[in-house]
């Protein structure tokens, strides 16, 4: 029902806009900042353009994974010139709207763009927060929406694959950082980043008992659920890789650095929650059609 070309696409759709999504409330956010100085600016600016770039990129990849799952992508266009009220034509002109967007976001910080007015960047940037949300929400609404899957047909799924989506996008930036020029000089601004990230992993971690629990409740979900969690397949791989490696693992961490004020090169606990967001999706996808 659903193919490994379209879990990827949900998870690069939704990791892709949490990203940009992330990277532009933190760049509203840091310009509204009186104290920066040039230096940290400009260290800022560096990294923005990698984490809107990174961002881009992994919408783009996406695309191209719907494209090529839906057997004939030259009709892909009557998505667009022939829209309805499904999840499907929202979702289409949601990725849409968030690749316009997130592609002059890209042009505009990596190239020197004379025209484009600061008030017009700041526009683009809460255009850019609204459709990235909407983007994670439908990666979740159009698996809920399937009412042939009991374990898919669950209330907390749109909320359990935004909040991942955030987690992961955030990771994302996390591991971009290292890489810019001067980046220490942003500690304080990734210090704020990093309590984002612990209160959105507290939250994706009650989003997946909720998940569980109402599955438990559903009488019609319960052999897809026992193969989730205690399949020969998917009972390692939810438990130890989404659940320990995806979420707790980082939510330590995480709390860690916030209990003792300390900050770490986290790069591996990202990688694992980056990972843990896919296999979140291929457990979740894969257990309820077995």
């Amino acid at each position: 029902m659903i193919g490994a070309l379209v879990i990827f696409y949900l998870f690069l759709g939704g990791c892709g806009a949490g990203v940009l999504g992330a990277t532009s409330a933190w760049s509203l956010a840091f310009h509204r900042s009186l104290d920066r100085t040039l230096s940290q600016t400009r260290a800022f600016e560096s990294l923005m353009t990698r984490c809107y770039v990174a961002g881009f990129a992994m919408l783009c990849v996406a695309a191209l994974c719907l494209l090529l799952d839906l057997g004939r992508p030259e009709f892909a266009y009557l998505l667009f010139t022939q829209p309805t009220t499904s999840v499907l034509s929202f979702g289409s002109y949601t990725l849409l709207a968030s690749l316009i967007v997130g592609g002059f976001l890209v042009v505009a910080n990596l190239f020197y763009v004379p025209f484009v007015h600061a008030r017009a960047r700041k526009i683009a940037e809460v255009a850019c927060i609204v459709a990235s949300v909407c983007l994670m929400t439908y990666t979740g609404v159009y698996v809920a929406c399937m009412e042939a899957v009991a374990l898919w047909n669950n209330i907390a799924i749109p909320v359990l694959f935004a909040l991942s989506s955030a987690s992961s996008g955030l990771s994302v930036m996390f591991i971009a950082a290292p890489f810019v020029c001067d980046w220490w000089l942003l500690d304080r601004w990734i210090a704020g980043l990093h309590r984002v990230h612990l209160a959105v992993l507290a939250l994706e971690l009650v989003a997946l008992a909720a998940f569980v629990l109402a599955a438990f409740l559903s009488p019609s979900a319960s052999e897809s659920l026992r193969m989730l969690l205690g399949g020969e397949v998917f009972g390692g791989w939810f438990l130890v890789v989404v659940v320990g490696m995806g979420v707790l693992a980082p939510l330590s961490v995480e709390t860690l650095m916030a209990v003792s004020g300390r900050s770490f090169k986290l790069l591996p606990v990202d990688v694992l929650c980056i990972l843990g967001g896919l296999a979140l999706r291929f457990c979740v996808i894969w257990s309820g059609t077995h």
